[in-house]
Formats: structure tokens, C-alpha cells, sequence
């Protein structure tokens, strides 16, 4: 697994969308939010056969609720992201997991705090997580 870095972009205007599903660039897995809608999980699936490659990943910890904004997967499809945030849109989070073993890669953790994540996507050699946000705060 290679060292993931993120890169903040901020714009002081956007909407993040409910995103329920992406697919690799290639086509060959799909990411899935799977699971009650504010409270799921996600998990990677091949395209062709729609099985699952590894566990299921929760998004937030036991009890906690969320808005999910954003997903990602990587070039080597098996790395992933999802940003997550808070019912107001002045709060967010972006985790990186190895999907086929549900283990957590990286953590933004700033500075700069996260306002609502508009979207992340990966560099073409899957180094550089990119996160695209609001300003912090909802400001």
C-alpha cells in the first residue's frame, strides 16, 4: 500500500451531492454505500459478477449519524475514500481504507478544518487524495 497525502482545495461556493455509488475508472469495481442511509457502510464489488472483494467499511463510529458527500476509488482498485459531514454543512471528514481487508489508510486531519466536502477523487497514480470543500464553517 503506498503513503496517501491529500491536497485541500477550498471554493466559497458548491453543494455536495449524495453519492450512492462510483465506479472505478476502469469499470472493473463499483463502490457501494450499502445500509441505512445516514448511518451505512460501504463496500467494493466487481463490476462483472457484483461480488463483494472485502468487508463492509462503516463510515462513522457506533451511534454516530452523517451526511455522506463524496467517494473515490483509487487507480490500484483497492484503495478508496469517502467524506462524510454533519446535517448543517459546516463540518467534514475524509477517510482512505484498503478495501479488500477494511483496514484505514488515512485520515484528514488538517489543518485547515474541513467545511462540507464538495468531493475527493484520486491523482492518476493513486498518491494524492484531492478534497474539494466548502470554507470551514460554512461561511
Amino acid at each position: 500500500m503506498i503513503p496517501i497525502t491529500f491536497e485541500h482545495l477550498v471554493q466559497n461556493e458548491g453543494t455536495a451531492e449524495e453519492n450512492r455509488e462510483v465506479n472505478s475508472r476502469d469499470g472493473t469495481v463499483v463502490l457501494k454505500v450499502e445500509g441505512p442511509r445516514f448511518k451505512g457502510f460501504v463496500r467494493l464489488y466487481e463490476t462483472a459478477t457484483n461480488q463483494p472483494i472485502g468487508p463492509e467499511i462503516a463510515l462513522a463510529g457506533a451511534g454516530g449519524s452523517y451526511r455522506l458527500t463524496s467517494l473515490a476509488v483509487a487507480p490500484d482498485n483497492k484503495t478508496v475514500a469517502a467524506a462524510i459531514g454533519n446535517f448543517s454543512n459546516d463540518w467534514g471528514e475524509v477517510t482512505v481504507w484498503n478495501a479488500t481487508n477494511g483496514k484505514m489508510v488515512a485520515q484528514y486531519e488538517g489543518p485547515p478544518y474541513l467545511g462540507e466536502v464538495f468531493d475527493v477523487s484520486f491523482s492518476a497514480n493513486g498518491k494524492v487524495v484531492v478534497i474539494t470543500t466548502g470554507p470551514a464553517g460554512g461561511k
